[in-house]
């Protein structure tokens, strides 16, 4: 009896797999460590969404900005104004019922969206805004990624626990990228300008920080975690970047289950940055 106790509490707690991609097994207290370096995450935003909402990212143009955020169990792709006020939506392909992770070329006359699926290794993609959808393209990651990523050249995915991250151009080539630093699951990915480079910052669903990293084009350099700017998370989903803000927004579930759309400040400015190496260019 004991042992069919034990099994029905380790099924319980790694129960999520279905729901948002996490396939480690849920521990009742979630570690939050302390800061590598001086860092400042700030709240600026909270609001309750009613939907669960996994993957982000943020659709910025001269004739609008919108948050975009992933509601695999609704299977669309919801919008938000900037002050979290709901716009419209754009529905998924029907097999991309796994879907975390979405990111769209940067382009407001000829947008594209990429989405993953932690089901399918391919990626699905759409440039009339959801009317069709094409899965001609393998995802690098294949059913390991979930938070996706677009720098304005490549596109960048978290691969698995300890898998590092993906850059890839669809269709064209690829590297793995490792950041071991992060042991836990990966589930946001964002990037942001740094020092002239790229920074790249990730999330994972159970240990509450966030990792900050520079990608100078050939080396990736860790900068340092911080704590998630909020206390009582249940899991930890997708993160994104604005210009226009210059502030992070992230997707989170919180201890009573309730879905959170935030948004948050971040200050690196006062942190030592170390290399670990450079990394090989494989396109």
């Amino acid at each position: 009896m004991k042992f069919l106790m034990l099994v029905f509490v380790i099924a319980s707690m790694a129960f999520a797999t279905d729901i948002d991609g996490c396939t480690e097994i849920r521990s009742a207290v979630n570690p939050v460590q302390a800061n590598d370096l001086d860092m400042t995450l700030a709240i600026v935003n909270d609001w309750t969404v009613p939907n669960a909402s996994l993957g982000i990212d943020i659709f910025e143009s001269t004739t609008g900005n919108y948050i975009l955020t992933v509601e695999k169990t609704e299977m669309q792709i919801q919008a938000y104004d900037l002050t979290g006020a709901p716009l419209g939506t754009l529905t998924l392909d029907t097999e991309n019922a796994s879907c975390f992770g979405m990111a769209w070329n940067n382009d407001p006359d000829t947008d594209t969206y990429y989405t993953n699926d932690w089901q399918d290794a391919n990626l699905y993609y759409t440039e009339d805004f959801g009317a069709s959808w094409s899965t001609s393209t393998p995802n690098p990651a294949g059913t390991s990624a979930r938070g996706m990523d677009f720098d304005g050249t490549n596109y960048w995915a978290t691969n698995a626990t300890n898998g590092g991250l993906w850059r890839f151009s669809p269709g064209v080539g690829q590297e793995n990228v490792a950041i071991p630093e992060v042991t836990d699951q990966p589930s946001g990915l964002a990037v942001f300008p740094y020092n002239g480079n790229t920074g790249v910052a990730v999330t994972t669903y159970n240990t509450h920080n966030i990792y900050f990293y520079e990608w100078d084009g050939s080396t990736m350099s860790y900068i340092g975690s911080a704590p998630c700017p909020v206390s009582g998370i249940g899991a930890s989903y997708g993160l994104s970047y604005s210009n226009v803000t210059d502030t992070m927004f992230w997707t989170y579930q919180d201890a009573s289950n309730a879905y959170h759309l935030a948004e948050f400040s971040f200050e690196l400015t006062s942190l030592s940055r170390t290399s670990w190496g450079s990394i090989k260019t494989s396109f």
